[in-house]
C-alpha cells in the first residue's frame, strides 16, 4: 500500500494510491479527496473514454439526469455558483465517480438558475392573474433547486445498491477459482469475466490500473477497492480480506478453511444487514403512513367545514393538487429514499428475454395456433369506459347537491381504480406462472448441483454427467432445464458451454435466473480445466446455494412482518377511513345546504323587522361572515379526488412492498400493485356506499325532526 499523502487541507489520506481510489475513499469517509482531482487523473480519464465504458455509462439514463447533464454543461458554464471548498470537493468526487463531464460549480450554477427562473416566471404569471399556475411554478423551481443538487447523491446510492447485489456472487467466483488455483490475479479476472453489473466494470478497472502500474499488485488494488464498501458492506470487506489472506497460508487445509470462512462471512453479513434493515423499516414506515395517509385523510374531515365557512377560490383544484399530486409524490420519495438502502442478494430474472413469453405490459391472445400480442392498456381503457357509460345517463342527477352525487361519481372512481388494476394484472399475468416456475427451478437447482458433483467425482465427463443428472432429476422442476441442455448436446452437437449459453437455443435463455446463470458459469469454467476441478467446484457451489437458500428464507420471514403490516394499513385501514370521510362530508354538506336556506329566511325576516332596528343592522352582518352553502365543492368532485388519492397511494405501497421483498422484479411489482389496489378499491366502494347511505339518511331524519326541511 502507498504511504499516507498530505493534501492542502492538512489531512492525510492513508493508503491511497493515485487514481480513482482517492475519490472512492473520500466518498466512504476514509480520507480526503485530492485538491486537484481532475488534473491529477488525466490518464485515468482517457481510459474511461473507451467505447465499452461509454456504452456502460450511458445505459438507460433517466430523463431528469439528461436534463441536469445538458443544463450543467450549457447554462452551468455561464452561471457558476461559488460554494464551500469542502462541499465542492465532495460533489466533485461524486460527479467524478458517476462519470459526468461537469464540475460542482456548474451543477450548483444550474440549480440556482432553475430556482430563479421558476420564481420569476411564477411571479409573472401571478401578476397577470394566473395565481395558481404561478404558485405551482415557484414551487417547482424550489424543488428543482434542491433536486439538481441531490441527483448525484441519489445516483451514487442507486449504484451502490445495485452493485451490492453482486457482492455475494463476486466472493463466490473468487472462492471457486481460488480453491482450484491459488492465484489472485486469475480469480479477479474470472470474476470480472462472469459478472455483468457495475462490479464487473470495477474489477476490470482494477486489472487495468494494476497493469498500468497505478498499483503495485492486484492485492493492493483489492485492498483499495474494499475501502469503498467499508460502510456499505463490512462483511464484504472482511470476506475479501480472507480471500487475499488465503494466498499466504502455508498449508492447503488452512488455505481452504479461509476460503470457506470468506464465503460464510459474506452470507452471514447479508443476513445481518437484512435483519437490521427489516428492523429499521418499521418506524420510518409507520411515520410515512401517519404523515402520508392517516393525517391527510383525517384532515379531509375539515374540508367541508372550511369550504362552508370560508370562500376559498379554486378550492377544488387546490385540494386535487394537494391530495392527488403533492401527497403521493411526498409518500413516494419518502419510501424510495428508504428502499435505496436495501441490501440485496441474487437479482431477479429478466423474463423479457425468454422466447414465447410476452414482454411486460403485454399479453398474448390465442386464436388457434396463432398468438396476437395485445397491449394491456387496451382492456384497461375498455373497463374504464364500461364504468363511465352509466354516468352519461345519470348526469342530470349529479347536478343536484346530495348523496346522489356520491353514488354516481363512484362509477368514475371505480372505473379508474379497476382500469388501473386490469392494466397491471394483464400486463404480467402470463409472466407470473413463468416466474413461479423459475423460482421452483431455483429451489431445486442446488440439489441438481449436488448430484452433478457426485457424478463428476465418480469420473464421468461433464457431458455424460449432464445426461445422467437429467435422468435422475426427471420428476423435478429443474428437469426441463437439463433436458434442453441434453438436446443441444445430442441433437445439435453443441459443446457444454454452447448448450447452456448459446444465444439462440441455450438452456439459460429459457431460464434467465441470475443464480442459475452464475452457478452454471462456475460449472462450465471449472469443467474446462479438469473433471476433478469441476467436481470440487460444483459440490462447493451446491453447498453455497444451500446456505444462501436458508438465509433467504430467514430474510423473507423478517420482511414478511413489515410488508404484511403495509398491506393491512393500505388495503384495509386507508379505504375504510376514506369511505367514512366521504360519508361524513356528505352529511355535513347536506346539513349545511339545508341550514343555508333556513338562515336566509331568518336573515330576511330579521332585516325587515321594525321593532329591533339595532339588531336588524347587526344580524345580516353576522350572517355575511359565513358561507353556509355546503356546496362550494360538489360532492362528486370531492369523492373523485379522494378516490384518485387512494388509487395512487395503493400503487405506491404496492411498489414499495415488491421492492422490499425483491428489488427489480417488475413482474412481482405489477402483481403486488394489482393485488393491493383491488382490495383497497373493493373495500372503498363498499364502505363509501354504506356510510354515505347511512349518514345521508340520519342527516335527513335530524333535519326533519328539527323542522329545518
Amino acid at each position: 500500500m502507498a504511504k499516507g499523502k498530505e493534501v492542502k487541507s492538512g489531512k492525510p489520506v492513508i493508503g491511497a494510491p493515485e487514481g480513482w481510489s482517492f475519490a472512492e475513499k473520500y466518498y466512504m469517509g476514509a480520507g480526503v479527496a485530492p485538491t486537484e482531482l481532475y488534473s491529477k487523473d488525466e490518464q485515468v480519464r482517457e481510459e474511461l473514454k473507451s467505447l465499452e465504458y461509454k456504452i456502460f455509462k450511458d445505459r438507460n439514463p433517466s430523463t431528469f439526469s439528461k436534463i441536469v447533464n445538458f443544463g450543467a454543461n450549457t447554462i452551468g458554464r455561464v452561471i457558476k455558483f461559488s460554494i464551500k471548498k469542502e462541499d465542492e470537493k465532495k460533489m466533485n468526487t461524486l460527479l467524478y465517480l458517476l462519470g459526468y463531464d461537469f464540475d460542482a460549480k456548474q451543477l450548483y450554477g444550474f440549480s440556482v438558475f432553475t430556482l430563479i427562473a421558476g420564481f420569476l416566471l411564477g411571479l409573472a404569471l401571478a401578476i397577470f392573474g394566473f395565481v395558481l399556475p404561478g404558485v405551482i411554478l415557484i414551487f417547482l423551481g424550489i424543488i428543482s433547486f434542491f433536486g439538481v443538487q441531490y441527483l448525484p447523491k441519489q445516483q451514487i446510492s442507486v449504484r451502490l445498491s445495485k452493485s451490492s447485489s453482486d457482492l455475494v456472487t463476486m466472493i463466490l467466483y473468487l472462492v471457486i477459482f481460488m480453491r482450484q488455483t491459488p492465484n489472485l490475479e486469475g480469480a479477479v479476472q474470472f470474476a470480472s469475466d462472469n459478472l455483468t453489473s457495475y462490479i464487473a466494470f470495477d474489477l476490470k478497472k482494477l486489472i487495468w490500473d494494476t497493469a498500468a502500474r497505478k498499483y503495485t499488485n492486484i492485492k493492493e488494488a483489492l485492498d483499495d477497492y474494499s475501502q469503498r464498501w467499508v460502510k456499505a458492506s463490512p462483511a464484504f470487506t472482511d470476506a475479501l480480506f480472507l480471500v487475499e489472506s488465503s494466498v499466504s497460508q502455508e498449508t492447503e487445509e488452512g488455505r481452504l478453511e479461509l476460503l470457506d470462512q470468506a464465503s460464510q462471512r459474506v452470507l452471514d453479513g447479508t443476513y445481518e444487514s437484512m435483519t437490521k434493515y427489516a428492523a429499521s423499516l418499521k418506524e420510518p414506515l409507520n411515520t410515512i403512513y401517519m404523515l402520508g395517509m392517516v393525517l391527510p385523510v383525517l384532515g379531509l374531515v375539515l374540508a367541508p367545514m372550511l369550504m362552508a365557512f370560508v370562500a376559498v377560490p379554486d378550492f377544488g383544484l387546490l385540494l386535487a393538487l394537494m391530495y392527488d399530486v403533492g401527497l403521493p409524490l411526498l409518500v413516494y420519495f419518502m419510501i424510495r429514499s428508504k428502499l435505496l438502502t436495501r441490501p440485496s442478494g441474487f437479482g431477479s430474472p429478466d423474463l423479457n428475454v425468454v422466447p414465447g413469453l410476452p414482454p411486460v405490459g403485454y399479453f398474448f391472445l390465442k386464436h388457434g395456433k396463432k398468438k396476437t400480442k395485445i397491449n394491456a392498456i387496451i382492456p384497461a381503457v375498455a373497463v374504464f369506459i364500461l364504468f363511465i357509460i352509466p354516468v352519461f345517463f345519470l348526469y342530470p342527477y349529479m347536478l343536484v347537491f346530495g348523496a346522489d352525487q356520491i353514488y354516481i361519481s363512484m362509477f368514475i372512481t371505480a372505473g379508474l381504480g379497476f382500469g388501473v388494476f386490469v392494466y397491471f394484472k394483464l400486463s404480467v399475468f402470463q409472466l407470473k406462472d413463468a416466474e413461479q416456475e423459475l423460482n421452483s427451478i431455483e429451489s431445486s437447482y442446488g440439489s441438481a448441483l449436488s448430484q452433478m458433483g457426485s457424478v463428476l467425482s465418480q469420473g464421468y465427463p461433464p457431458e455424460s454427467t449432464i445426461i445422467k443428472v437429467s435422468e435422475i432429476m426427471h420428476n423435478t422442476p429443474v428437469a426441463e432445464f437439463f433436458q434442453i441442455t441434453v438436446n443441444n448436446i445430442r441433437k445439435l452437437g453443441m459443446s457444454i458451454k454452447d448448450a447452456f449459453f448459446d444465444k439462440t437455443t441455450g438452456s439459460v435463455r429459457y431460464f434467465p435466473s441470475p443464480m442459475i446463470i452464475a452457478s452454471t458459469k462456475v460449472f462450465v469454467e471449472s469443467s474446462q480445466k479438469s473433471v476433478r476441478n469441476a467436481a470440487a467446484a460444483t459440490t462447493y457451489i451446491a453447498k453455497h446455494l444451500s446456505n444462501l437458500k436458508r438465509i433467504e428464507g430467514q430474510v423473507k420471514s423478517l420482511l414478511e412482518e413489515v410488508t404484511s403490516g403495509m398491506r393491512v394499513e393500505v388495503g384495509l385501514l386507508s379505504p375504510i377511513m376514506a369511505g367514512i370521510v366521504v360519508g361524513l362530508t356528505t352529511l355535513i354538506g347536506t346539513v349545511l345546504t339545508s341550514l343555508s336556506g333556513s338562515l336566509s329566511t331568518l336573515q330576511t325576516g330579521v332585516s325587515s323587522g321594525s321593532s329591533a332596528g339595532g339588531v336588524a343592522s347587526v344580524v345580516p352582518f353576522a350572517f355575511s361572515l359565513f358561507n353556509l352553502s355546503g356546496g362550494e365543492i360538489p360532492l362528486y368532485t370531492f369523492q373523485i379526488i379522494i378516490g384518485i388519492y387512494l388509487i395512487t397511494l395503493s400503487a405506491i405501497i404496492g411498489y414499495a412492498i415488491s421492492m422490499i421483498y425483491q428489488p427489480g422484479d417488475r413482474v412481482l411489482m405489477r402483481e403486488t400493485i394489482a393485488s393491493v389496489l383491488s382490495t383497497a378499491m373493493i373495500l372503498y366502494v363498499i364502505i363509501t356506499f354504506i356510510v354515505t347511505l347511512v349518514f345521508s339518511s340520519v342527516g335527513g331524519l335530524v333535519l326533519s325532526a328539527a323542522h329545518v326541511v
